[in-house]
């Protein structure tokens, strides 16, 4: 059994998801555009500053989905994909997840984005099974805490368990990802794939002798 296995945002999506998606619900009139500024600033500290990935997630929890309904974001997050996500695909991976799907890889997309957006994606996609962060819900479904956050040394434990499970071999192996945070995972993977890498990645990659799409 072969296995290729993508990363999401920047990835086989040209941009982050999850600021697509909540985009989408600024025009839905779900919240203010003038919010977009908050979320503007918690990015800016991620890539330029002091905020961690983990730290990120906390913040939008708390800002934008704390005491949400689930079912209702779920609702949302179909009628997103309905309204032509296929043109914010990076088209160069996904022939490469279209080929592999040709051959009877076995597809993963492994993301850090949550399971509410990543779930269905993947559905959308019709990959053969996904992982991701997750946020959990009260009784009365609506969003209370963050349970899970998948970095990169959570995926490559994932595709570890994956290869034990179909007793195959991590050089049959193929990962995709543009980020640093998912060295991990390329650093176990028997062919790594980097999708359009910053400065930093361009030269681990040159280093590595890793692909570069």
């Amino acid at each position: 059994m072969k296995i290729s296995a993508f990363d999401l945002d920047h990835t086989l999506v040209r941009t982050n998801s999850g600021l697509l998606f909540y985009r989408y619900l600024i025009e839905r009139g779900f919240y203010r555009p003038t919010s977009i500024f908050r979320s503007f600033l918690y990015s800016l500290r991620y890539y330029f500053f002091d905020l961690s990935l983990t730290e990120l997630h906390e913040k939008v929890f708390e800002r934008f989905l704390k005491g949400s309904a689930l079912s209702k974001v779920e609702e949302e997050v179909e009628n997103f994909l309905k309204k032509d996500f296929f043109r914010f695909l990076y088209y160069p991976t996904l022939a490469r997840l279209r080929l592999a799907q040709h051959e009877g890889h076995h597809t993963v997309i492994l993301s850090n984005g949550p399971s509410f957006l990543v779930g269905p994606i993947a559905e959308y996609l019709g990959v053969s099974e996904w992982g991701s962060s997750v946020y959990s819900v009260d009784r009365e479904g609506k969003f209370n805490s963050i349970d899970s956050i998948l970095l990169g040394e959570g995926k490559a434990s994932y595709i570890q368990k994956l290869t034990e499970r179909f007793q195959t071999d991590l050089q049959k192996v193929t990962a995709y990802s543009d980020s640093i945070q998912d060295l991990p995972l390329l650093s176990i993977a028997g062919r790594a794939v980097v999708v359009n890498p910053n400065a930093k990645m361009k030269k681990i990659s040159r280093e590595r002798l890793w692909e570069v799409l």
